[in-house]
């Protein structure tokens, strides 16, 4: 049992692995991730403000690895240019993009709110 979550583990971390190497934003993405989660707990923010913060970074590197997906997959099966595929790539990005805008939202509000709390 354990042999077979370590090999799917194993598994896992080559997938990441493999976007780490090819897709640029999911380095940027996590990079700026790890930057936020450390200012927060270096900040003081308190525990379901860090939790917050988590929940967003955590959906924008998801949706990224989900755009990879779909990124690769479409690839495999139109390996030539095709508008159909660049319309559908081009809505995952957007997708990534709208979640991106939302997790910044969430970090603007929930400094805002750290700041406000604590000067009061």
């Amino acid at each position: 049992m354990v042999h077979i979550f370590a090999r799917s583990a194993a598994n896992a971390c080559r997938g990441i692995r493999f976007v780490w190497q090819r897709q640029r934003n999911f380095r940027i993405e996590v990079i700026i991730g790890i930057f936020v989660m450390t200012a927060t707990m270096l900040l003081g923010f308190t525990y379901m403000e860090v939790v917050s913060i988590l929940v967003a970074v955590s959906v924008v590197v998801g949706a990224e690895l989900f755009n990879s997906i779909v990124e690769e997959l479409l690839d495999t099966v139109e390996p030539h240019y095709s508008v159909h595929v660049g319309r559908l790539k081009d809505v995952t990005a957007g997708v990534v993009l709208l979640l991106s805008l939302f997790a910044l939202t969430i970090g603007i509000l929930t400094v805002i709110h750290h700041y406000t709390f604590v000067l009061e």
